[in-house]
């Protein structure tokens, strides 16, 4: 079992603790460092087994659910090719059958099974796909929904926004459809993959936020259907975001980040560059997603001829 424990335990120190916990990371020469403040968690479970999911304080609200395949990597140990071949196999029903088994729960565990969700692909071997958050006590959430092409806002007074999950298509008949012609509406399987981080660029950590409900803002995922946007999101008291506290690019062992290098490359384990910390911290603090270059233009060389690699450490502070 697969699980987004970083970003589960940021929800849970930021909002119950005073002692924040730092994250470690180590990022090799040439690719990229991310640092993210994320309040949502991704859980996997393998057919058969059992997904368990949990929140310390608060209780779970499940954002999206898949018992199926969409890929052929998750889950393929030991599995025939004909097993894994299918990734496009998708049950409409998880979100349901999960958001009813844990949404409100504190602990929940799940058995990934044909019985409890039928069979949406007939010799695929199928895993559950799970996004969650843990919602603090008090904190409601809270749903928006508006037509093509009207005006949309999000309004959390002195608290901040986070959104949860967003599509703009369309997954039912019914929602936006007053007027509007039956062959508009008969698309139920609308989505747009993206609609989520449009609003969450756009709006988390903000108090207020509006934009268009519009194929100008999130491209049109289905031409001729007339769409909507719905939106989950919560009003979060203090909403996370990076501090760095640590940060040397450079290398102080042989092992991280070597393979496939030359010795030699790796040799140098007295490469530190003192302003690593001030760079990285520059470009990412008081941020709540940030994405930096691990290189030398950005860093600068403290030692040429070694290959390098960042290591870092930050937290998820309330702002």
């Amino acid at each position: 079992m697969q699980q987004g424990w970083h970003s589960f335990i940021f929800l849970l120190v930021l909002l119950y603790q005073s002692d924040v916990k730092a994250v470690d990371f180590t990022t090799c020469e040439g690719d990229t460092a991310r640092l993210t403040c994320d309040l949502t968690s991704e859980v996997i479970a393998c057919e058969l087994d059992t997904l368990e999911i949990s929140c310390d304080a608060g209780h779970i609200k499940v954002l999206s659910a898949n018992y199926g395949r969409t890929n052929r990597a998750t889950c393929s140990d030991e599995k025939t090719s004909v097993q894994i071949s299918n990734v496009y196999c998708i049950q409409s029903s998880s979100l349901r059958v999960v958001a009813n088994l844990c949404d409100g729960q504190r602990d929940c565990s799940v058995s990934v099974s044909n019985t409890i969700f039928g069979d949406p692909c007939v010799g695929t071997y199928k895993y559950l796909d799970v996004s969650y958050t843990c919602v603090p006590p008090g904190v409601a959430i809270q749903k928006r929904t508006a037509c093509e092409g009207d005006a949309f806002s999000l309004n959390c007074g002195s608290q901040h926004i986070k959104v949860l999950s967003a599509n703009y298509g369309r997954t039912n008949r019914a929602a936006c459809s007053g007027g509007v012609p039956t062959d508009q509406l008969s698309n139920i399987y609308c989505t747009r993959s993206s609609s989520l981080s449009v609003l969450t660029n756009q709006c988390d950590g903000e108090h207020t936020c509006s934009l268009s409900a519009s194929n100008t803002v999130f491209g049109d995922p289905c031409p001729g259907t007339y769409k909507y946007l719905a939106v989950t999101y919560i009003c979060h008291p203090h909403y996370p975001f990076i501090k760095v506290v640590s940060a040397n690019y450079g290398r102080t062992n042989k092992k991280t980040c070597s393979n496939g290098k030359p010795a030699k490359w790796c040799s140098n384990i007295y490469c530190s560059q003192s302003s690593s910390r001030r760079v990285l911290g520059n470009r990412c603090n008081g941020l709540k997603d940030c994405s930096v270059p691990v290189t030398n233009e950005v860093f600068g060389d403290p030692c040429e001829g070694t290959y390098k690699y960042l290591k870092a450490s930050y937290t998820c502070e309330p702002c």
